[in-house]
């Protein structure tokens, strides 16, 4: 006979273990295999303690089924856990009459290995039978079998069915109280956005999904927007997160997931040029699956090594026969594991990677000469699939040129490098945010150094300078980008401002205090935030902005006694293209990284030389040396610089910020440094019919920009100044929207590491230039009398990125600004001799030019302001 307290104490003991199964379902959910198990185990024998029962067995087999999934996320071992659920489905005990819903429950968990197994068709059945019993199935069974049918309808490209799976878990979730799933269904619809090349909807999408689930973030959501982010070329950024994913799922030891972000890291790596780094990621990223015996992810992870091997060959250089020969063993290798890896991935149902090692093994035929006929080849491989994701089309488009090349086709290799580039500007035209468009720049520098082969196999420089403005027009990208005018930024800018106005103090304390780190790291926080936002606006597909040599032998003809000289770097040379009296030159200028080391070195002696607070003893050892590193530049580039005609050098990247017009040969005369020839080509002597609306605005903090403003609105009659608190934020960047003259006397910061955020500051604080695109008009000329926001960052891709190429991009013809810090005194009276010579007619860089040759007479010291765009 039972203890009297015995038929109480079951159920109390029942409902206890059923909360642990509802705690490490939740646990599983939420990606913590580990201490689902832990949990799990402990129940199970538990129960086995119990008498038997309806309820018993339903709880028993609900919590086996779990403890399969948390050992399959731990361990893998796809056909253990198979065979652990076919014992599970045998079990009559636990069968249909105790739980009707464990058919749907174990057909949706053998759904979901096969899933991570890659095992496609297997787990479409399964996940098919799921489906068709969802009346019987479980609410959180039947979420999880749309769930995950949706994401294996992605995985197959079938976005159409995987939308209506995935929206309905979202409603059946939401309706059921389950909030991980209405996220994580919420959040790969997001993705499928990305899978549709819809990139700024897929990080809107999957922020709110985000928000829509409070906490920490959750690594796979963090894995999935970095992959947008790469996609994007957002490479920076997109490994920042991916090491914040890393560091989770490693915590929950999720070695599957760690994998994944490991091959995500390579990829990074691959577009930074780290090769090597590369190369350790995707090894350890296929040790880790061939340990979990996920087949399909080995094949992708074997692929993304031999996409890495392909690039450390590409780069190597082969000047010896020996070394040929060991090329070619190497090439050889390449191709036979690509062609058997081609013919596994295509076996596995994975078209996209099929297509993508076919290509490595046509690359590495090509390099080692084993291809008896490219032109059948070309023929084979068909059109380039719209759908793939970005970097595959473009690997198709350079293959599909370099094989044209191979068959003696250079003109066909021609239309196929401009194909691709075609088709990168149209994947970034479709990004709102100026930020996202300068970074997708990336994806394209192979295609760019083989339309300079193609250009300079012709013999022709005027195509090399056609093909250097057909890389620019890829890497700028549409001219105007509205960033978004939401009230989430506008509050998000407001705080980044207060924060930044309110800290001058602390941030001239040591680096170790800890206010002042509290306020760098509350900054970031605030300018990644704004940055994000940026991200979700989409953006529309433009024009090409390309100029040819064509169009500036006809502009050169109507504006006699000017230069344009084209300057690239090409596989580590200094090349220019000189246009001056309707000849086309090209020149060989040297090594490209001993210009770009003078450079830079340039650019720190000027902060140097510029900072009174530095002992006289350094400055004037800086000023040595910035002598010597101007001299040294001079040199390499007199022989196409050294004219008495107005000069226009169209540089972009690193060349842009060499410092054209302060060299010797150039000093005193009138130079212009645009960032294409479609810039100068459009605003080059642009006037306007009426009467000039000239604006002046002084910054707070400097002795002199209020006597600046006002002595620069005498010169012009009709101005507006403002001063004081009328000068601000919102009201300077009115006048930034609005044709004229604006003129901006105002302390200068460029932002090395985060340059949309380089600023002025004005009465209520910090103006970026990631708020100077509203869309409306814009000057023909801004003169930015602040400290170095003449200066600029060069993205991976090439794209430069400061305040004075914000305005350029923002439909500004002409920015005058400074290259380094420039004194108060200096900037009164050069600034004010430059708007007496716009006033009398003089054009802008010949007024420069003499403002600053006079400011340099005056006191000896350089003057580092430029005339950037071109010369109105």
């Amino acid at each position: 006979m039972p203890p009297p307290d015995g038929p109480r104490t079951a159920p109390v003991a029942l409902s206890s273990l059923a909360d642990a199964v509802d705690r490490a379902v939740a646990e599983n959910a939420d990606g913590q295999p580990a201490r689902a198990a832990r949990r799990l185990r402990p129940v199970l024998r538990a129960l086995d303690d119990l008498p038997g029962g309806t309820d018993v067995e339903r709880l028993r087999s609900r919590a086996a089924i779990e403890l399969v999934k948390s050992d399959f996320e731990l361990r893998g071992d796809v056909g253990a856990q198979l065979a652990r659920l076919g014992e599970l489905a045998a079990d009559t005990d636990g069968g249909r009459a105790a739980w009707p819903g464990r058919g749907p429950a174990l057909a949706g968990l053998r759904g979901l290995l096969y899933l991570r197994a890659g095992r496609i068709e297997d787990s479409l059945r399964e996940l098919d039978d799921a489906v068709g019993s969802l009346d019987e199935a479980d609410p959180i069974d039947a979420c999880r079998a749309l769930l995950n049918r949706g994401v294996l309808h992605m995985d197959r490209g079938d976005l159409g069915l995987a939308r209506a799976d995935l929206a309905e878990c979202a409603r059946r979730a939401r309706d059921a109280g389950f909030p991980r799933l209405v996220f994580k269904a919420q959040h790969n619809l997001g993705y499928l956005e990305f899978l549709a090349g819809r990139l700024p909807l897929a990080l809107e999408r999957m922020e709110a999904a985000a928000r829509s689930l409070p906490g920490p973030a959750r690594a796979i959501a963090l894995l999935d927007r970095a992959r947008v982010l790469l996609e994007a070329g957002l490479v920076a950024v997109a490994d920042s997160t991916l090491a914040e994913a890393a560091e989770i799922f490693a915590a929950d030891r999720l070695p599957h997931d760690l994998a994944e972000v490991e091959l995500a890291r390579a990829e990074c790596a691959m577009l930074r040029g780290d090769v090597e780094q590369a190369r350790a990621f995707a090894a350890s990223a296929r040790r880790r699956f061939a340990r979990r015996g996920d087949e399909a992810w080995v094949l992708r992870a074997t692929l993304l090594g031999l996409q890495v091997e392909t690039a450390a060959l590409e780069a190597r250089p082969d000047e010896l026969p020996v070394a040929d020969a060991a090329a070619r063993r190497a090439w050889g290798s390449v191709s036979s594991r690509a062609s058997r890896l081609a013919e596994q991935c295509r076996r596995s149902g994975r078209a996209v990677w099929a297509y993508a090692a076919s290509l490595v093994a046509l690359e590495a035929d090509l390099a080692r000469g084993a291809l008896t006929d490219p032109a059948a080849c070309l023929a084979a491989l068909g059109p380039v699939a719209s759908g793939d994701p970005i970097s595959v089309r473009l690997h198709g488009r350079r293959v599909r040129a370099l094989l044209a090349l191979a068959a003696e086709d250079p003109v066909r290799a021609g239309r196929h490098v401009r194909e691709g580039q075609r088709d990168l500007g149209v994947h970034r035209a479709r990004f709102g945010s100026l930020d996202l468009r300068t970074a997708g720049a990336v994806h394209g520098t192979q295609l760019a150094r083989m339309d300079l082969d193609l250009a300079l196999a012709s013999g022709q420089p005027g195509a090399l300078l056609d093909a250097a403005e057909r890389t620019r027009a890829v890497v700028g990208g549409a001219q105007r980008v509205n960033p978004p005018r939401d009230p989430d930024s506008a509050a998000l800018l407001a705080e980044l401002r207060q924060l930044i106005d309110g800290a001058r103090e602390v941030m001239t304390r040591p680096s170790n205090d800890r206010e002042r780190t509290r306020v760098r790291r509350e900054g970031l926080r605030l300018k990644q935030a704004i940055l994000a936002r940026s991200w979700h606006r989409s953006g529309d597909v433009g024009e090409d902005r390309v100029g040819t040599v064509r169009q500036v032998r006809a502009a050169l003809r109507a504006r006699a006694g000017t230069t344009v000289l084209d300057v690239l770097e090409h596989r580590g040379e200094l090349l220019a293209v000189r246009v001056q009296d309707d000849r086309v030159e090209l020149h060989v200028l040297g090594d490209a990284g001993r210009a770009r080391e003078h450079t830079r070195r340039v650019h720190a002696d000027l902060e140097v030389v510029s900072n009174p607070l530095v002992p006289q003893e350094l400055r004037a050892a800086a000023g040595r040396s910035l002598g010597r590193g101007l001299d040294e530049l001079g040199a390499m580039v007199d022989a196409v610089t050294r004219t008495p005609d107005r000069l226009v050098v169209v540089a972009s990247g690193w060349l842009g910020l060499l410092p054209w017009s302060m060299l010797g040969v150039r000093r005193g005369l009138a130079t212009v440094v645009a960032p294409s020839v479609h810039h100068w080509l459009t605003f080059s002597g642009s006037a306007s019919v009426a009467p000039l609306q000239v604006s002046s605005v002084a910054g707070p903090g400097l002795r002199h920009s209020a006597t600046e403003a006002e002595e620069v609105a005498r010169l012009w009659p009709g101005s507006t100044v403002l001063t004081g608190d009328a000068a601000t934020c919102a009201e300077t960047i009115r006048l930034l929207a609005s044709p004229g003259v604006v003129h901006l006397a105002a302390h200068g910061r460029h932002e090395p590491d985060n340059p949309l955020f380089s600023s002025v500051r004005l009465a209520d604080g910090p103006l970026f230039a990631h708020e100077l695109d509203s869309g409306g008009g814009a000057p023909q000329l801004v003169v930015l009398s602040c400290c170095e926001v003449g200066r600029s960052s060069v993205r991976p891709g090439g794209e430069a990125l400061g305040l004075a190429s914000v305005l350029l991009r923002a439909g500004v013809g002409c920015v005058v600004a400074a290259i380094a810090p420039l004194p108060d005194e200096t900037a009164l009276r050069v600034m004010t001799r430059l708007h007496g010579l716009l006033r009398a007619g003089v054009p802008v860089a010949d007024a420069l030019a003499v403002a600053t040759s006079e400011g340099t007479a005056a006191d000896g010291t350089l003057v580092p302001l430029v005339c950037l765009g071109a010369p109105v």
